[in-house]
């Protein structure tokens, strides 16, 4: 996978960050629900090679992150049905 698609998985697993790790006082939890369920059916409506690179590659960037946030980032292709 080239470079600047790693680059596009970390912003998305950053925002998942972002949505699932912000307190409910700063976004709203529906929302953030909302928008998890958005990229997730997103993800899902590539192909099955694409969705096979993308999962790859949030298990590979989970390596810039530490503890539960890493964990976190390894289950996103679980999470969002792409494996």
């Amino acid at each position: 996978m080239p470079s600047q698609s790693i680059q596009l998985v970390k912003v998305i697993a950053d925002i998942a960050i972002a949505l699932e790790f912000t307190d409910e006082s700063l976004i709203n939890p529906d929302v953030a629900i909302e928008m998890q369920e958005s990229i997730a059916g997103t993800l899902q409506s590539l192909d099955e090679l694409n969705r096979e690179d993308i999962a790859d590659a949030f298990v590979r960037i989970s390596a810039f992150y530490n503890g539960e946030v890493a964990d976190y980032v390894r289950s996103l292709p679980t999470n969002y049905g792409i494996k």
